[in-house]
């Protein structure tokens, strides 16, 4: 079960580095995997924030891993407060450690910030790891997400369902995710199996057999494969 937990009080002091003194460079992480193989890759998955975002250092690097490309000698970390809301999977300590990731490009951006679909997202769960001193994401880079992103904002009151219901709901929730339902036609793929996992195979039979029947005909097209090739139910017996 997905739990935050207190630190003893004699982990609650943290000493500055010295000025001057070398910053810590974990060993960067790229990946070609897809988001389902992110998801069972990441040992943390937390709904929250990365605020107070700044600088941590900058390495040289001679070469790195693909999917990273050969033309990038630098990478620039960066460091923030990492603030949770809930924890969906693994544990979580508190207070959290910092957030440090790496880019190939200056600015300490997470995203962009631009009046765009990007800006519209509510919720971030985010995709973790424990490293040293620090939360890092699973992987740096690659064709992999830092976080899963919804329109929706996250229920926190004391009425919500279990944060692993509700990001399974949320994910199947075709609003939640996407402008039009052809669009999230295409999205299903990526986030199903992750769902299923989080609501199990009752609930999830019954929530995509409702995607199935909501009138497009990709979305049927993907709901009703997935249910055949993947739980053996047939939407023909469900619509």
């Amino acid at each position: 079960m997905a739990r935050i937990h207190l630190l003893s009080l004699a982990f609650l002091f943290w000493a500055p580095r010295p000025a001057g003194a070398q910053p810590y460079f974990p060993e960067w992480r790229g990946s070609t995997v897809v988001l389902l193989g992110e998801w069972i890759a990441s040992p943390i998955v937390a709904v929250g924030e990365v605020v107070n975002i700044a600088p941590y250092g900058v390495q040289d690097v001679e070469h790195l891993p693909w999917p990273m490309s050969p033309s990038v000698h630098k990478l620039y970390w960066c460091e923030g407060d990492f603030r949770p809301i809930a924890v969906v999977k693994g544990e979580l300590h508190l207070p959290p450690k910092k957030y440090l990731w790496a880019s190939g490009l200056a600015g300490c951006k997470l995203y962009p910030d631009s009046p765009d679909r990007v800006r519209r997202f509510n919720t971030r769960a985010w995709l973790l790891r424990e490293e040293g001193d620090f939360l890092r994401p699973t992987y740096d880079s690659g064709t992999t997400h830092l976080f899963l992103s919804l329109f929706d904002k996250w229920d926190d009151s004391q009425r919500r369902v279990p944060a692993r219901e509700q990001l399974g709901l949320l994910l199947l929730k075709p609003a939640a995710n996407s402008d039009t339902l052809s669009d999230y036609a295409r999205y299903l793929g990526d986030v199903v199996d992750i769902a299923c996992e989080l609501l199990g195979r009752a609930e999830c039979v019954e929530r995509i057999s409702a995607l199935a029947g909501l009138g497009n005909p990709a979305l049927r097209g993907a709901a009703c494969g997935f249910l055949k090739g993947q739980l053996g139910v047939d939407c023909a017996l469900r619509n």
